[in-house]
């Protein structure tokens, strides 16, 4: 299913691993679903091996999920992620994040995956706050019980990106 967007990107919600563009984010979607499809529930971190997604790792990032209030903190970010920021924002909450359009961007998809945990994939082209983001990212939930999302693993990889490390 594709849903309709205002932000001038393609979302995917459930999407074949065929639809990624990018081989290294197809593959760790076919390494999420192979996690969900062993235990027949949301994967944990815990069930994810880094030697495993290595090509991955660099565009990886992890988003914590706290409730009471909703709010998102990067736990992790992927080295072609902090140098694409020119810094590394691991530690920080989504919510104080200098870039208003691209934040309100990020927590209304994490909002989304939480609300209804499934895989969603995102093809983006488009100026937010005075910067263009064009990119492929595939955000998929993860949940310690197998049931309510605890994090969120995002694979993002820009058009002007080697994908790879």
């Amino acid at each position: 299913m594709i849903a309709s967007t205002n932000d001038n990107g393609q979302l995917t919600w459930s999407p074949a691993p065929e639809a990624c563009r990018h081989a290294v984010i197809a593959d760790l979607y076919r390494y999420w679903l192979g996690r969900q499809a062993e235990t027949g529930r949301l994967p944990a971190r815990a069930d994810f091996d880094p030697l495993t997604m290595r090509k991955a790792l660099g565009n990886v990032a992890l988003i914590e999920v706290h409730r009471d209030p909703l709010r998102f903190r990067i736990r992790l970010a992927g080295t072609n992620q902090a140098s694409r920021l020119d810094r590394d924002p691991t530690g920080q909450w989504l919510d104080e994040m200098d870039a208003p359009e691209y934040r309100m961007l990020l927590i209304g998809r994490l909002t989304a995956i939480v609300r209804d945990p499934a895989p969603l994939l995102v093809h983006n082209r488009q100026l937010l706050d005075e910067r263009w983001y064009d990119y492929e990212v595939i955000w998929l939930p993860l949940a310690n019980d197998g049931r309510t999302v605890d994090m969120v693993m995002a694979c993002q990889i820009f058009a002007d990106a080697t994908p790879t490390d």
